[in-house]
């Protein structure tokens, strides 16, 4: 698909990505998304909320698009990757997709299982009826898009966005040098620093507190983790969005003033309100 190459080209090329990290200016301002998880709905709120159009040094943090969490519905969620992709084409250097664990699921076949569901199955199986024998061809071009996504990124502000946190067992994998390194091949495999850092669940203070000070940040917007009312704040140094459903939430954030963690919570708006 000439689409998904054109925005694997546009990852490599985006003027702010310096080795696997998006380091935002320190003007404008950027608008924070958690997990969307193929609710394509959602994405069009979002797109309507961020307004790029007029809004030229504005950024789009968008996240976790594969993979509906619906076990009694089709995934249809290669839709939204493929907005996703036209969008990062149209706007090369203010959309930024990061790296999900879901994108790591079907880039090492590494199942997940919702409800007693196969997530890869089921994606599998909704790729093939829409595109029937071209479906391996079209899954090898949402791969390698994939493998372009950045690890993480920056506000100059002190504010550090991923997917989500490492477990306290891998916090020596990480430093910002570990996010700003040229890879000829990112490792991507089940031991490597970004399967662990999109894999974590640890949501405690003190390995937030740690992973925060390595990686150069005082704030931490996370995603990877379900939220009832679209959002939840687990210690002082960290906010969780959630932008799937109903109760999505995003964050809009300046990039030339800092803020506190409660300053920040207090700028979540909810994407159906």
């Amino acid at each position: 698909m000439k689409v998904m190459a054109a925005a694997a080209k546009a990852n490599a090329r985006d003027l702010f990505r310096r080795g696997q990290l998006v380091e935002l200016p320190n003007s404008g301002d950027v608008l924070v998304t958690g997990d969307l998880h193929g609710h394509l709905a959602n994405f069009k709120r979002i797109v309507r909320i961020a307004d790029l159009p007029h809004h030229p040094q504005r950024h789009l943090i968008l996240q976790e698009v594969l993979h509906a969490m619906y076990e009694d519905t089709p995934d249809t969620s290669y839709r939204l990757l493929e907005e996703v992709a036209i969008l990062k084409t149209v706007y090369p250097s203010q959309v930024h997709i990061i790296l999900a664990n879901h994108d790591l699921a079907e880039l090492l076949g590494h199942d997940i299982l919702k409800k007693g569901r196969s997530v890869l199955r089921a994606f599998d199986a909704v790729l093939e009826e829409a595109y029937q024998f071209n479906k391996d061809v079209i899954r090898k071009a949402y791969l390698a898009f994939l493998r372009t996504l950045p690890w993480a990124a920056a506000t100059p502000t002190g504010i550090f966005m991923s997917h989500s946190l490492p477990d306290r067992r891998y916090l020596d994998l990480f430093s910002r040098d570990l996010f700003t390194q040229d890879y000829a091949t990112p490792d991507l495999s089940k031991t490597s620093p970004p399967f662990r850092l999109v894999w974590g669940r640890d949501l405690s203070a003190g390995t937030a507190a740690d992973f925060a000070q390595r990686v150069g940040a005082d704030l931490l917007i996370i995603g990877h983790h379900p939220c009832r009312n679209g959002h939840v704040e687990p210690n002082p140094h960290t906010i969780i969005l959630d932008s799937k459903d109903a109760h999505g939430a995003c964050l809009a954030l300046p990039l030339d003033t800092p803020l506190s963690h409660s300053e920040a919570v207090a700028r979540i708006r909810y994407l159906n309100f």
